[in-house]
């Protein structure tokens, strides 16, 4: 009896194996120039021929499907380099860093996900470090002595994280990089790259059939995430340029109908746009959309209004509930300098000067030009070198934060948005 049973129970596994094997599979076809955000996850060194890996930090839709889930795996190796951001290299040479800047351009070729799906491909990597801005309401501005508080309480903070939470040794590195005049080059962990595929890309999924399109829901109110197919930048835009973005995720109903399929156009113009001019004074860019482009459906009307964008972490965006994009002063603008001046003054402080505390004040006091500074102020113990590396410090502050040109406001290829849609 009981042979039977087994006989029967894997006969009926079997029948459903043979069942499983039988269900046909998807061809899904990724197109050329696809951009795939990678964040990586190990550190490595900058040179050609080391191994880089990362997870995607986006999923990737195809049409109505899921195709790549978010943090599946990704490796690839440093291919060559790209010229350096000038602007970046500039500030690192006044800093007293000489190293030779090298921008990473690196291959992605393999991934796979937590499903067991395996890919290969060929992809462009540039470095590509932002984070998502979304539109904040704007209060009323900080005292001077709020923003002294509040640059105190998040300089303790970022102490204690780089005490006590992961990637210390990382972090050490880091900073001790940065006082040096010379120093090995790496590819950060936490770095970001987008990676843009060099040709189409098949791959194989377990076969689904395709969502219908609503025939009844609405656009007005909906969320879409998109990418810019073009460059934007303050600097060179005008009023009434042309703008499209991508839809890179599916946008359902309630019923789960289709509303969006990824691909789907969002096109829009520029309404306006100011470059950065000199005394700090940034740029600011505004751009809307007017309307939907979908395979086998009409052009939609429909206004689109950005609410939030990815900006680099440097030019201090903001998202106002316009769609106005600008890049705000460093938030530190005053505080940071009165700061390195009183540093500065601490080298005339003649309090103790034979006292044990002299060294540190001198130290304290040559900040602005690394390690180089520290070493001389000790070396010499001059109160006179320690306090022209401290106005050096100073005045690079004042110059870099009051009379340089501001910050461009500058949205690359690939820039993810999202948009709020309303139709009137």
């Amino acid at each position: 009896m009981k042979l039977k049973a087994f006989t029967l129970f894997a006969f009926a596994a079997s029948v459903l194996s043979a069942q499983e094997a039988s269900k046909p599979a998807q061809t899904i076809i990724l197109g050329s120039g696809v951009p795939m955000h990678i964040r990586v996850t190990r550190t490595a060194a900058l040179r050609k021929g080391a191994t880089i890996d990362g997870i995607l930090t986006e999923p990737i839709y195809v049409f109505d499907r899921l195709v790549l889930p978010k943090d599946t795996l990704v490796h690839g190796t440093v291919v060559g380099y790209a010229p350096p951001n000038r602007k970046l290299h500039v500030q690192a040479l006044l800093n007293g860093d000489v190293t030779p800047m090298h921008e990473p351009v690196v291959n992605f070729t393999s991934l796979h996900t937590a499903s067991g799906i395996e890919l290969s491909f060929q992809s462009h990597a540039l470095i590509r470090n932002t984070q998502l801005v979304r539109f904040t309401a704007t209060g009323k501005k900080p005292s001077l002595q709020s923003q002294l508080t509040t640059l105190v309480k998040e300089r303790v903070r970022s102490t204690k994280e780089q005490l006590f939470s992961p990637g210390k040794m990382d972090r050490a590195l880091q900073l001790l990089y940065s006082q040096l005049p010379y120093h090995p080059q790496r590819i950060w962990a936490g770095t970001q790259f987008i990676a843009d595929l060099d040709a189409p890309t098949t791959i194989e999924l377990p076969f689904e059939s395709t969502t219908e399109f609503s025939t009844s829901g609405s656009l007005n109110g909906i969320t879409v995430r998109a990418r810019l197919a073009q460059t934007i930048d303050s600097s060179g835009a005008k009023k009434n340029d042309d703008v499209t973005a991508i839809v890179t995720e599916p946008v359902f109903d309630a019923d789960h109908k289709l509303l969006l399929a990824e691909g789907a156009e969002l096109e829009g113009t520029v309404t306006g746009s100011r470059g950065a001019r000199s005394f700090g004074r940034n740029g600011e860019l505004r751009f809307a959309f007017r309307g939907v482009k979908a395979d086998g459906k009409a052009d939609q009307k429909a206004y689109g209004t950005v609410i939030a964008a990815q900006g680099n972490a440097g030019e201090n965006i903001a998202v106002d509930k316009e769609g106005n994009v600008k890049a705000n002063p460093d938030k530190n603008r005053f505080v940071a300098p009165l700061l390195l001046a009183a540093t500065a003054l601490a080298a005339h402080d003649n309090d103790g000067i034979n006292g044990g505390g002299n060294a540190g004040r001198l130290m304290v006091a040559s900040n602005g030009f690394g390690l180089v500074a520290r070493v001389l102020a000790l070396t010499v113990k001059s109160q006179n070198v320690s306090y022209a590396f401290g106005a050096y410090g100073f005045a690079k502050s004042v110059y870099f934060r009051f009379l340089a040109p501001g910050n461009q406001v500058s949205f690359p290829k690939d820039t993810e948005v999202e948009v709020q849609l309303a139709v009137r």
